[in-house]
């Protein structure tokens, strides 16, 4: 039961990391461009367009990305050995991420955001806090596709040898086994 609830978590893990990546490319790609071409005149445009609707991407999938690689290597690792390696990035890199999100680029944008919005700023700071905001994204975003690469490396990897682990569990079975047989005189025997 425990290696099945480990195969879903990893599953789940990689489907977690690809749909945080994918939003996380799609940003850089297709929002990023909007708000920071000529900041703060942008930024302020930005945050003008009126909002209906979609759901909260950031709050939802940060959190839910990181907890699943998480618990997949917690258990996964008794079937573990050589993909040990590839869970730890993994779970190292979901770690990471979400400490320069929390800590570092979250407050970074929301202060220069706000900033932009009161004009209490000189425009070169503001575009020289964006730029430092950009350029430490496309970092995290290079890191975060790598440990989305490591968590499937970690399922196929764990796949294999927790298959090999129960082929050898099976065969050593098999030889403690033995089977008793009757003899003619009524006595039992192992064969």
């Amino acid at each position: 039961m425990r290696k099945r609830i480990a195969a879903f978590l990893l599953m789940a893990s990689i489907a977690a990391w690809g749909i945080w990546c994918g939003g996380q490319v799609f940003n850089e790609l297709m929002v990023v461009p909007k708000w920071s071409a000529s900041p703060p005149e942008t930024i302020k445009a930005f945050n003008e367009i009126p909002r209906k609707g979609g759901a909260p991407f950031f709050v939802l999938f940060n959190p839910l990305f990181v907890i699943l690689a998480i618990l997949s290597a917690i258990f996964a690792w008794k079937w573990a050995r050589r993909s040990t390696k590839w869970l730890a990035l993994s779970v190292v890199i979901a770690l990471a991420v979400f400490a320069s999100l929390m800590l570092y680029l979250v407050p970074l944008v929301g202060s220069t955001q706000a900033h932009a919005m009161a004009g209490d700023l000189p425009a070169a700071e503001i575009i020289a806090r964006v730029e430092e905001w950009k350029f430490g994204n496309r970092i995290r975003l290079l890191v975060e596709l790598c440990g989305f690469v490591f968590s499937i490396v970690a399922l196929h990897v764990w796949s294999a040898e927790s298959n090999e682990v129960k082929d050898r569990q099976q065969v050593r079975q098999a030889n403690n086994q033995t089977v008793m047989t009757e003899t003619v005189g009524g006595k039992y025997e192992n064969s």
